[in-house]
C-alpha cells in the first residue's frame, strides 16, 4: 500500500510539473479543440492551486498558478485568432514537404 502511494505522488508531481506547458502543446493546429483545453487546464490548474495553496513543499501550488497564466494566454490568443497565420503557413510548408518526398 505505502508502494503505491508513494507511485501516485510521484505521478502527481509529475503531472504538476508539466501542468503549466501543457495548455501550450495540446492541439497546436485545431483552433477550437485549443481553446477547449486551455480553459479545461485553467480549471483544473485553479482547482489544484486552491487546493495545495497552504503546501510549500514541492512549489506545487506556484506551478498551478503559471499553468493559470499559460492557460489564459493561450485561450486569449484562441479567441482572438492570433494563432491562425502560423498555422496557415505551418500547414503550408507541410503540405511543400509532403509533395517533395512524394516526386522521389
Amino acid at each position: 500500500m505505502k508502494l503505491l502511494i508513494i507511485a501516485l505522488s510521484v505521478v502527481f508531481l509529475c503531472a504538476a510539473y508539466a501542468w503549466p506547458v501543457i495548455p501550450l502543446l495540446v492541439y497546436p493546429l485545431n483552433r477550437r479543440r485549443g481553446f477547449w483545453a486551455a480553459l479545461y487546464c485553467c480549471a483544473a490548474a485553479v482547482f489544484f492551486g486552491i487546493t495545495f495553496r497552504y503546501t510549500n513543499r514541492f512549489m506545487v501550488n506556484d506551478l498551478f498558478e503559471a499553468a493559470v497564466y499559460t492557460s489564459a494566454v493561450r485561450a486569449i490568443a484562441e479567441a482572438t485568432g492570433m494563432l491562425e497565420k502560423p498555422r496557415h503557413a505551418w500547414r503550408k510548408r507541410r503540405l511543400r514537404a509532403g509533395d517533395s518526398q512524394e516526386r522521389e
